[in-house]
């Protein structure tokens, strides 16, 4: 074999390798853009929608939010000199979702069960709009629509309109999971509970 052609195996051998190369290199940067993103988007609830929730709070809507002050609650703000927003003399709890979102779909069903136990010993008022489609996942009828002072509480705390929001009496609000990235919901009822007899006393 002539020493030219045996140097164009070599080159295109060469060549062939550098290829592979960066082919497997591009490979495994779009796998872990793309698993990085995913979690991203999986913990979003807490890291990006808590500061949206800050900003959102204290600049978008004029809420003079500050954190809540209520003991062992670490992801709600507080509406500053809120007047607690009743119903027939009990406060007002809200969670706002839609039924596409995977963060709501993680908190859903865990705040409707804390949340019940006030509506059912007369304490709380309490409802979860799934905005999409207009229904109270906390009755057994389904709603068409919600009304308009309860989108109007969801306009005053959330004017973005992102999901889920949580409103407890109109003095505490938290745009996102708490503890989605954690997994725990105990954390989240925990929460939920020391607020719900915050607004309550």
């Amino acid at each position: 074999m002539s020493e030219g052609i045996k140097n164009q195996q070599f080159i295109l051998g060469l060549l062939g390798g550098i290829a592979s190369v960066s082919i497997i290199g591009m490979i495994i940067f779009g796998v872990a853009f793309l698993t990085s993103s995913n979690n991203q988007d999986n913990q979003g609830a807490v890291a990006g929608q808590q500061e949206q929730n800050n900003q959102n709070n204290s600049e978008g809507n004029n809420l003079s939010a500050v954190p809540a002050t209520v003991e062992g609650v670490n992801t709600f703000n507080e509406k500053a000199n809120a007047e607690i927003c009743q119903e027939d003399g009990l406060p007002v709890v809200y969670l706002f979702s839609t039924t596409w979102c995977s963060h709501c779909q993680w908190i859903g069903d865990t705040f409707d069960q804390t949340v019940k136990k006030y509506v059912d010993a007369g304490k709380i008022k309490a409802y979860h709009w799934n905005i999409d489609i207009g229904d109270n996942t906390l009755t057994d009828e389904v709603e068409a629509s919600m009304p308009n002072n309860h989108m109007a509480v969801y306009s005053e705390f959330n004017p973005q309109g992102s999901i889920p929001t949580f409103v407890f009496g109109c003095k505490y609000s938290r745009i996102g999971n708490g503890y989605e990235r954690t997994n725990d919901l105990d954390a989240e009822i925990a929460e939920f509970e020391a607020l719900i007899e915050d607004i309550t006393k």
